[in-house]
């Protein structure tokens, strides 16, 4: 979500979807000093059977894993963490063309490894090497000792020729912007304002602008299963990570193995469905926070009834919006920056208590707390530096997949008041991203539309009935889209199942990686 973390502006494509596990939106250099192992890329058999002759170059290239080098502190991580450097076409069209960098991070299996497991934690835009920081909480004991866990940033995130748009002071500067108001302003002003930072991405990045479409992620996807030396590709993708293995099984059918996605989008879905059902799923998720917070949580920041709790929210936002507002640094809170700040601990219920420290301080006149998860959601950290190019690699991505050219101002204000009636305490800042990608200076590569995967063995899908960032619905029609898919169902709160702490989903999802075990038809966990 896909989506990546909540972009809550009216000036950005959509509320987001970032994976459940806790990331480390860090720095990290592509490799470092080290054993420099080099893995041949099983040049024969059937890992390349079936790989056109002009592409072979890339399937059958030599990488070499060494140390990777962390730019901030990993204390906790897994000492035996590797990177390493695969080439892949710039353009898949014109493979004779450029090439481009896709950096991978594997944690070597604890046991007999029987092959990789590679893995996406979401976005688009969201780093796959940096999650692997947090390996232990993206994957079992279990799966760790039979796999190699493989993380990688797709092209044009972070270290993967990761896109450079805006220096760190000019993000500062955009994030302070007050909302854009349609009922003042013209739409016209959001696309000269996306095609003047795209101008600022193609300028300082070049054409991997153009070519970071899931669809060529996918591509990319393959050239890593067969440098691993895998016939089939074992995947466990989160949120985005969904579409993405997704699109691959819609492209590789025969090259699937064991794959499971988990907060499963729907990728025929149009842009402006996408953004009011994820409105609706945040609101009802802020209810339920209410409820928790006021049966469980010592010193609730709201009181009242749900409607009473969630309006005292609301005119929080809109008192921000009507004035100036710093936080120690000096820099301006706007109303973007407070929904940020309530949206990403709504993505999970063990977040619910952070969530009520920040509502209480904020209600008290101090928004720091609430700033510092708007800062987490752009990857930027205490000293100012925005570790991570998620926001406008999102944009990038977002704007290639689903452009939604042809809605008028008057669609996008057609949809604006629909969101506002879904969602009163959100919809109001979350409209009008088609104006983005209408403005952003690089044709489309796609559109929304169903994917299939005829003739891959089965997937299974993870779906979470009370997901504010990727509806039940949307895991459901994905199942439905995929064929041969199961549906595994998980009966609680929060974006994606398996790091949910269940032991249903988690033996369920085990039960499939490890022994090829689907869960029963119709099987619910909670």
């Amino acid at each position: 979500m896909s989506r990546r973390p909540a972009l809550p502006r009216r000036a950005r494509p959509s509320v987001a979807a970032l994976t459940a596990a806790a990331l480390l939106l860090s720095g990290c250099a592509a490799s470092g000093p080290g054993t420099g192992e080099p893995t041949s890329g099983g040049a024969s058999g059937a890992v390349v059977e079936g790989v056109p002759e002009e592409l072979r170059t890339f399937y059958t290239q030599t990488v070499s894993w060494e140390d990777c080098v962390f730019e901030v502190d990993t204390r906790g991580a897994d000492e035996d963490l590797q990177c390493a450097d695969v080439e892949v076409p710039l353009d898949w069209e014109d493979p004779d063309g450029e090439a481009t960098t896709v950096v991978m991070s594997r944690l070597p299996a604890a046991g007999q490894a029987r092959g990789s497991l590679l893995l996406n934690p979401g976005g688009p835009g969201v780093s796959g090497v940096d999650a692997m920081l947090n390996a232990e909480h993206m994957v079992t004991d279990d799966v760790r000792k039979a796999y190699d866990v493989v993380g990688f940033d797709p092209r044009g995130v972070s270290r993967s020729a990761g896109i450079r748009c805006l220096e760190d002071a000019e993000m500062d500067a955009w994030r302070a912007e007050p909302m854009f108001d349609p009922g003042a302003r013209p739409a016209q002003e959001i696309r000269d304002q996306y095609e003047r930072i795209g101008a600022e991405c193609v300028a300082n990045s070049g054409d991997v602008v153009a070519e970071m479409d899931t669809e060529s992620a996918a591509r990319d996807m393959d050239v890593l299963r067969a440098v691993l030396g895998d016939e089939r590709i074992t995947y466990l993708g989160f949120s985005y990570g969904t579409h993405l293995g997704a699109r691959y099984a819609d492209l590789f059918p025969e090259r699937v193995g064991r794959l499971v996605l988990d907060g499963g989008v729907d990728p025929a879905l149009s842009n402006a469905q996408a953004v009011a059902d994820q409105a609706a799923g945040f609101e009802e998720n802020l209810r339920h926070w209410v409820q928790y917070c006021q049966a469980e949580i010592r010193d609730c920041a709201v009181a009242g009834s749900e409607e009473e709790a969630t309006r005292r929210i609301q005119q929080l936002i809109a008192s921000v919006e009507e004035q100036t507002v710093t936080v120690p640094d000096g820099r301006r809170v706007t109303a973007t920056n407070v929904v940020e700040g309530i949206l990403v601990p709504l993505y999970s219920p063990a977040n619910y208590s952070q969530l009520n420290d920040a509502l209480r301080a904020a209600f008290d006149g101090d928004l720091s707390q609430l700033m510092a998860m708007s800062d987490y959601n752009h990857g930027r950290n205490e000293q100012g530096v925005y570790t991570a190019n998620t926001t406008l690699a999102f944009t990038a991505v977002n704007c290639l997949d689903q452009p939604d050219e042809t809605l008028t101002d008057e669609q996008m204000a057609q949809e604006q008041e629909r969101l506002e009636e879904l969602a009163p305490t959100f919809g109001p800042y979350l409209g009008y991203g088609e104006a983005a990608c209408q403005g952003w200076p690089v044709d489309a590569a796609d559109a929304p539309a169903p994917l299939d995967a005829e003739g891959a063995d089965p997937i299974l899908v993870v779906g979470t009935t009370h997901d504010p960032a990727t509806p039940y619905s949307w895991s459901e029609a994905l199942v439905e889209q995929l064929g041969a898919a199961r549906l595994l169902t998980y009966d609680g709160w929060g974006h994606t199942a398996y790091t949910s702490g269940s032991p249903c989903v988690r033996e369920a999802v085990d039960g499939y990686l490890l022994e090829g075990a689907l869960p029963d038809e119709g099987t619910t966990c909670s």
